[in-house]
């Protein structure tokens, strides 16, 4: 199932190159790899990247935006859409749900299956719009936040 996945250089919560002990890169392995890609393309503001202007997500422009039906539909089908054009995620697995969003921000669950797996895999998805702050992280799965 790795050949599915790949390797990749593993970055940390903010993006950062993760190193070892004794100064080599450490290597994503398995579906670490694809969910660090889709955390990647959550986090990637849609065509920032000169080399592949379809990657990334439009998620962060909801970040000031009012509290409406509409706009929390928005976001949760931005989201999903942008989780479901990885090739490994098993198309219709991916959904998105609102879990909090006030005047300072909003929270999200992100949700999808790789295939192969046999359980989903989530994330966390967090705007603080007075801080200025993205944050996106794994579910811890024995609390589920």
């Amino acid at each position: 199932m790795d050949d599915l996945f790949g390797q990749d250089i593993k970055l940390d919560q903010v993006g950062q190159a993760m190193v070892a002990a004794n100064g080599e890169l450490l290597l994503t392995e398995g579906a670490g790899t694809g969910v660090q890609d889709i955390r990647l393309r959550l986090f990637t503001p849609l065509g920032e990247l000169f080399y592949d202007q379809g990657f990334g997500s439009l998620i962060h422009e909801w970040i000031k935006e009012e509290n409406s039906q509409a706009n929390r539909s928005a976001f949760e089908a931005e989201a999903e859409r942008r989780v479901q054009t990885d090739p490994r995620v098993v198309p219709g697995s991916a959904g998105c749900r609102i879990q909090a969003w006030n005047e300072t921000g909003l929270t999200a669950r992100v949700s999808w299956q790789f295939i192969g797996e046999n359980h989903p895999y989530n994330l966390v998805v967090g705007f603080d719009a007075d801080k200025g702050e993205r944050v996106i992280k794994d579910v811890d799965p024995r609390t589920g936040l």
